[in-house]
């Protein structure tokens, strides 16, 4: 944790003598807290809040989720319950990503029960989203879409 401290701290002061904004210490101070701030708020925007939850269909299906990016890869868990296993339907759940400013469909999960992956995609997707649906014989009812930022 020290090195990359002092790694951002050099950084940071080799940026600002590079402009010329470090004339005094106190400038050097403040744009070293700045830097500090930006990489702490970048960071935190890399991970979901913990597993979040929604439910589809009523109360028939719910869909848990959390998110990551490491290695410049975002990866997903989810996982899906159907409540009511004795009606017809099912729990859907539908991820897209998005490369070179278009959004593609991924895939399309469903359930009868429990149902539970990890998805980890490739370096060239910018983002992705997903939506969870509730239905049976292709007449679905969707939610909105959930988005990693």
């Amino acid at each position: 944790m020290r090195k990359i401290g002092k790694l951002l701290v050099g950084t940071v002061l080799a940026g600002a003598i590079a402009t010329g904004i470090a004339a005094s210490p106190a400038s050097a101070a403040t744009a070293t807290t700045a830097g500090a701030t930006a990489v702490a708020s970048t960071a935190s925007q890399s991970f979901s809040n913990g597993w979040q939850y929604f439910n589809t269909g009523g109360n028939d299906g719910r869909i848990g989720y959390r998110w990551g990016r490491q290695g410049g890869q975002y990866w997903l868990d989810f996982k899906l319950w159907d409540r009511d296993s004795h009606d017809r339907g099912f729990t859907y759940f539908d991820v897209y990503y998005k490369r070179d400013g278009r959004w593609y469909h991924y895939n399309r999960f469903s359930t009868k029960s429990f149902s539970s992956k990890r998805i980890v995609f490739g370096h060239d997707v910018e983002d992705f989203r997903i939506r969870g649906g509730y239905g049976w014989n292709g007449d679905y009812g969707w939610g909105g879409y959930h988005y990693s930022r």
